[in-house]
C-alpha cells in the first residue's frame, strides 16, 4: 500500500495548523512559569484533551494495539471493574489538591520543601534516570511505526550514498516536536495538545463510522477470534473467565495491580506535573482528571475498531492473499534483529499498524496517519519538556545559591530539554526492541515509581513521615527496579531462553508494598511531627488570596458516592452525577456479569452478543463526548489568552527555594 496526495495532503494541513498555533502562542511565555506552568491558567477542557494526549502517544497506541491485539474483548472488561477505582482517585483530587497547595512548580520541588534539599536531589536523579530510559524507546517504535504504515523503504540514495530510513525518521519527528516545546514552553504544549485531542477525537468517530459502515463485519470478526482463541486452556478473546492465560502477561491481574499502582503513584508520574501545575486551580485539573476517563472511554472503540479489523484481514480465509503480502512486509522491517524472540516482538508490536492502511479508504489513511503524528508529538514534546525540567530545576537548582536570571534560566531549560532529546535518540539507536512494550515500562518504571510513591503521598497526607524513612523507601525501590532489570535480562541467558519466573508487573506491585511497609515502619519508629500548615499554606501560613477554607457544609451520603464536595457547581454536579453514574453503572454490569458467567457459564456466542452492543454503545458515547469536549476546549483556549494577556507576572516563581531547608524540618512528637 502506499499513499495518496489526499492522505499526506491531511497530514500536512494538521502539520501546518499546529506550527501555526505553536508559533502564536510563543508571544505569551514571558517568564519561567508561563514556561514550565503555562502562568497557571488551564481550564479543565484544555486539561482534558491536554493531558490526555500525554498517554496517546504513538507508543502507547502501539501498545494498546499489542494488548488487544493479545487479550481481545477482556481488556474492556476489566476496564469496567479498574476505570471507577481510577475515576474516584480523580474526582476526590487524591494527591492533586495537597500538591497544588504546596504552590510546587515539580514534585522534586515539593520534596525538598517537606524532607530536605539532598532528597530533593536524589529523587530528581532517580526519576530523571527511569524517566529518560522510559522515553528512550519512543522514538525507536514511533519511527518504525511511520516505516510501517506509510510504507518506507528501509533506506534511501542521497548524493551517492545509501542511508538507512529509520535514524532519519527518528531524527525528524524528534525535530519536530523540539519546535514545539522551544517555540512556547508549556503554554505551546498545551495549545497545541489541546488542538491535536480535538482532532484525534473528531478524527477518531469519523475513522470509527467509516469502519463501522464499510469494513466492519461482526461475522468475520466473531469467526476469526473463535479461531485464535482457545478457552479450554484459558486464551479466550471473549470470555474474560476462560482468559486466565493470555499471551503476554495480560491477565485480569494485570489491570487489578495496574489501579492499585496508580494509586500509589498518582503524582510519581511526572509527565503530569506540569499539567497540574498549569491547571487554574486544583478543583479545574480534578474535574479535567474527571472529564479525561469520560473521554477515554469514548476512544476504546476507536482502538478495538482497528485492532478487530485487522485481525480479520490477517486471520480470515477470505483475505488470505492481503494477509501474506502484509506478513511479508513485517518480516522486512524485523529481518535486522539479533534473534527470533526480538523479532516475533517487532512483529507483534506492528502487525496492527502494517495492516490498517489495507482497511481504510484513500483520505482516512491520512486521517489516522494525522492523528497519530498528533499522538507522538504531544507526548514527545511533554516528556522531553517533563524531564528536560526535571534535570534543569530539580538536579542542577538545588545546588546553585542563587536562581538564575529570567532570561538565561529559559535558554539553560531549553539546553536541558534538547540534551534529553539527542538521549533518546541514541538510545533508540542502539537499544534492543523490548519484546512487550506495557512490561517495558512496568520494568523501567519501577526505578522510581517502586519506591517515590510513599515517598511524595506520604509526605503530603502524614506528619509523621520523615527523612530517613524517605531515604529508605527511594533507595530499597531503586535497588529492587535494578534488580528486577537484572534479572528480566540475565535470566533467560542462564535458564535456556526462559522468563524470569517474576513477570515485571508482579515485580513492580512487590517493590511498592515493600516500599510502603519501609516508609510506615521507620517513620514510627522516629517518631517526629512535621509543620504541614506551613508546607500547605493553610492557618497563619496562608498565602492572600489563596487562603485554604475548610466549608462547614455538610454534605449527604447520595453526594458522597458521586465524589460530590461542597465547591462543587451546580454544572459540576451535573457532571458529576453524569459521569460517576455512568461508570458505576457498568461497574454493576461487571458484577452481575461475573455472578451470572459463574451459575451459567454462557458461551462464546453468548459473551459475542454482548459485545456487539456494548461497541455500538460506546460509538455513540463518542459521538456525545467529541461534540461536547470540543466546544468546551475551545473556550478555554479563549479564556488562556484572554488571562495570559492580562496576568501580573512573579518572576521570583521559578521553582527556586530562596531559604535553607537542607536541615530535617520535622520535630520530635510531644
Amino acid at each position: 500500500m502506499t499513499f495518496s496526495m489526499l492522505d499526506w495532503a491531511m497530514v500536512g494541513i494538521m502539520l501546518a495548523v499546529l506550527i501555526a498555533a505553536a508559533m502564536y502562542s510563543n508571544k505569551f511565555t514571558q517568564n519561567v512559569s508561563d514556561f514550565l506552568a503555562a502562568g497557571r491558567s488551564g481550564g479543565r477542557y484544555m486539561m482534558t484533551m491536554a493531558s490526555g494526549m500525554v498517554w496517546i502517544g504513538a507508543i502507547n497506541v502501539v501498545a494498546m494495539f499489542e494488548l488487544y491485539y493479545s487479550a481481545g474483548f477482556n481488556a474492556m472488561w476489566w476496564v469496567m471493574l479498574t476505570t471507577p477505582v481510577s475515576l474516584y482517585i480523580c474526582i476526590s483530587g487524591w494527591g492533586v489538591y495537597r500538591f497544588r497547595e504546596t504552590r510546587a512548580l515539580t514534585v522534586a520541588q515539593f520534596l525538598e520543601t517537606r524532607y530536605t534539599r539532598n532528597v530533593r536531589v536524589t529523587a530528581g536523579i532517580m526519576a530523571w534516570i527511569a524517566g529518560i530510559i522510559n522515553f528512550g524507546l519512543f522514538p525507536a517504535v514511533g519511527a518504525r511505526f511511520f516505516m510501517a504504515f506509510c510504507n518506507l523503504p528501509l533506506s534511501f540514495h542521497l548524493a551517492g550514498m545509501t542511508i538507512n530510513t529509520f535514524p532519519v525518521v527518528m531524527a525528524l519527528l524528534l525535530g519536530v516536536s523540539l519546535f514545539f516545546v522551544f517555540k512556547g514552553g508549556q503554554i505551546a504544549v498545551m495549545i497545541t495538545d489541546c488542538l491535536q485531542g480535538m482532532f484525534t477525537q473528531i478524527a477518531a468517530v469519523a475513522i470509527v463510522a467509516v469502519l463501522f459502515f464499510t469494513v466492519f463485519n461482526w461475522d468475520k470478526v466473531l469467526f476469526v477470534l473463535k479461531h485464535l482463541g482457545d478457552p479450554a486452556k484459558g486464551k479466550s478473546l471473549l470470555d474474560p473467565l476462560h482468559a486466565w492465560d493470555q499471551a503476554g502477561g495480560f491477565t485480569p491481574w494485570f489491570f487489578i495491580i495496574t489501579i492499585i499502582c496508580y494509586f500509589f503513584t498518582l503524582l510519581s508520574n511526572l509527565q503530569s506535573q506540569s499539567y497540574i501545575a498549569s491547571a487554574k486551580t486544583a478543583h479545574e485539573f480534578r474535574m479535567g482528571a474527571t472529564l479525561n476517563q469520560w473521554r477515554w472511554q469514548a476512544l476504546l472503540v476507536f482502538f478495538m475498531m482497528l485492532v478487530l479489523c485487522s485481525m480479520v484481514v490477517l486471520h480470515h480465509p477470505e483475505y488470505q492473499n492481503t494477509a501474506k503480502e502484509i506478513n511479508a512486509r513485517l518480516n522486512e522491517l524485523a529481518a535486522s534483529q539479533p534473534n527470533k524472540a526480538a523479532r516475533d516482538a517487532l512483529i507483534g508490536q506492528l502487525r496492527v499498524s502494517s495492516t490498517i492502511p489495507y482497511i481504510l479508504p484513500i483520505g482516512f489513511a491520512g486521517v489516522f496517519c494525522a492523528i497519530m503524528l498528533a499522538a507522538l508529538i504531544s507526548t514527545y514534546d511533554s516528556f522531553m519538556h517533563t524531564w528536560g525540567a526535571v534535570f534543569l530545576q530539580d538536579i542542577v537548582m538545588p545546588f546553585r545559591k542563587k536562581p538564575f536570571g529570567k532570561k538565561q534560566h529559559m535558554l539553560f531549560i531549553r539546553l536541558s530539554i534538547l540534551g534529553v532529546a539527542i538521549f533518546a535518540f541514541l538510545f533508540s539507536l542502539y537499544f534492543p526492541n523490548p519484546e512487550n512494550i506495557l512490561m517495558y515500562f512496568a520494568l523501567i518504571n519501577n526505578l522510581w515509581l517502586g519506591g517515590s510513591g510513599a515517598v511524595i503521598i506520604g509526605g503530603l497526607y502524614w506528619k509523621k513521615g520523615t527523612t530517613a524513612a524517605a531515604w529508605t523507601s527511594m533507595a530499597m525501590g531503586f535497588i529492587l527496579g535494578a534488580l528486577g532489570i537484572y534479572f528480566a535480562l540475565a535470566w533467560p541467558a542462564t535458564h535456556h531462553g526462559d522468563k524470569f519466573f517474576i513477570n515485571p508487573q508482579w515485580w513492580f506491585f512487590d517493590t511498592l508494598a515493600l516500599c510502603i511497609v519501609a516508609y510506615v515502619l521507620v517513620s514510627l519508629i522516629q517518631n517526629k511531627n512535621f509543620n504541614m500548615d506551613k508546607m500547605l499554606h493553610r492557618g497563619k501560613y496562608a498565602v492572600e488570596g489563596e487562603e485554604h477554607k475548610e466549608s462547614k457544609e455538610s454534605v449527604s451520603w447520595f453526594k458522597k458516592i458521586f465524589g460530590i464536595t461542597p465547591e462543587f457547581t451546580r454544572g459540576d454536579r451535573i457532571i458529576a452525577y453524569l459521569i460517576v453514574g455512568w461508570f458505576l453503572f457498568w461497574l454493576l454490569v461487571f458484577c452481575v456479569g461475573m455472578v451470572y458467567a459463574k451459575i451459567k457459564h454462557p458461551t462464546e456466542d453468548d459473551w459475542a452478543k454482548f459485545w456487539h452492543l456494548y461497541l455500538v454503545i460506546l460509538f455513540f458515547m463518542a459521538i456525545v463526548t467529541t461534540i461536547w469536549f470540543s466546544i468546551g476546549s475551545i473556550l478555554d483556549i479563549r479564556n488562556m489568552f484572554r488571562q495570559l494577556r492580562t496576568q501580573v507576572r512573579d518572576d521570583s516563581d521559578d521553582g527556586f527555594i530562596r531559604h535553607d531547608q537542607d536541615a530535617d524540618p520535622t520535630t520530635d512528637a510531644s
